[in-house]
């Protein structure tokens, strides 16, 4: 993503400044440049998407001024990914926004093909209590035990640090590990156990087997972005069609095949 950021950067000369985020000798970013590596990368501060790209365009312009050799092999591949680059342009702005994934087509999709989508390590659906003091983690157990559903329950997770969620074998420590993943005799709370200066106390609501199916939230988006990439095989296939009915291609049959 910072190359592609970087290899459009170096485009953008003296002659459009408006709108600058930053630059190097008459190199410019500009900040709708910087907006769209944001919002591609949204994990990444607009900060670091800048130094990035500085850092890029120094080493580039210190090696142009080199006079840096490019063989034969590297000019291909340069060329072949601006080709790529410039198809994947315009198929996008052919499509224009049009591919989409319903959330209907995503369970169709989830349930025909679950047998792609099983685990192959066991897991569990867990509430992770980190607790400082040893008292105060018996009491918790305590309340956990007592009640299902409530106010008092609802108030272990206002007032505590506590992780809910799932995880797989072999994610947590190994004797927290062993704790939930051993046979436990219908145990679902376990611990509190003491662990790096803090007392751990582990809720199990439900253990998922190796081979299970993952839920439809853990693989949603993998699923939407399988749908859309078969959304834009299918359109380029038809882009291809129209293309080849308007244009004059020869091939030589006397190429062996």
């Amino acid at each position: 993503m910072f190359a592609a950021t970087f290899l459009f950067g170096c485009l953008q000369k003296k002659n459009n400044t408006g709108d600058v985020a930053a630059s190097v000798n008459d190199v410019f970013f500009t900040e709708t440049m910087l907006k769209r590596a944001v919002a591609t990368n949204p994990d990444i501060r607009a900060n670091e998407h800048i130094n990035a790209w500085i850092n890029n365009e120094l080493l580039y312009q210190a090696a142009v001024g080199m006079d840096v050799p490019l063989d034969i092999k590297l000019k291909a591949t340069i060329k072949k990914i601006s080709k790529s680059l410039t198809i994947k342009t315009y198929i996008d702005l052919l499509c224009n926004g049009s591919l989409k994934a319903t959330n209907q087509e995503i369970k169709e999709y989830y349930k025909k093909n679950k047998e792609q989508f099983l685990r192959y390590k066991p897991a569990a659906r867990i509430n992770h209590f980190i607790i400082s003091d040893k008292k105060e983690a018996t009491k918790i157990k305590s309340v956990l035990a007592k009640y299902k559903h409530g106010k008092k329950r609802d108030k272990l997770f206002i007032n505590n640090r506590v992780f809910s969620g799932i995880i797989t074998e072999g994610a947590l420590n190994k004797k927290l590990d062993k704790l939930i993943f051993t046979k436990r005799k219908k145990k679902n709370i376990v611990g509190p156990l003491y662990l790096k200066n803090k007392f751990h106390l582990i809720e199990i609501l439900e253990i998922f087997p190796k081979g299970s199916p993952l839920g439809l939230d853990f693989v949603h988006d993998e699923i939407y972005q399988r749908l859309i990439n078969k959304k834009l095989a299918s359109k380029k296939d038809e882009i291809l069609d129209s293309l080849r009915n308007e244009a004059e291609i020869v091939v030589n049959n006397k190429i062996k095949k």
